[in-house]
């Protein structure tokens, strides 16, 4: 279901730990209201039908809808200019743009 680049995990959790929070983080469509849709990731709770993976000591979580969507998320971390943050790439791209745009993890 995921895939975890090492700068992800890394960076995942010293965000974690600097808010101070824990809690499964999930894959979801987010839209960022001028392109098409694409994956996110933010802290949430676990509902009784979500597919459930823990990789590295991290909890995912995702609605089988998501992943029938998406197929298997790869996600990894960018430290650029001018582009800093996850990057969620899906087995079946989501949109034109999927893996371009860097997501931050929503609480």
């Amino acid at each position: 279901m995921v895939k975890l680049a090492a700068s992800a995990s890394q960076a995942i959790r010293s965000f974690l730990a600097e808010k101070g929070i824990q809690g499964p983080l999930r894959i979801d469509l987010r839209s960022s209201g001028c392109c098409d849709p694409s994956l996110s990731l933010s802290v949430n709770i676990v509902r009784e039908s979500d597919l459930i993976q823990e990789v590295e000591g991290l909890t995912f979580i995702m609605s089988p809808e998501i992943y029938k969507l998406s197929g298997e998320v790869t996600i990894s971390y960018a430290d650029e200019i001018g582009r800093k943050g996850f990057l969620l790439t899906s087995e079946k791209p989501i949109s034109e743009w999927d893996g371009f745009g860097v997501s931050i993890i929503r609480i």
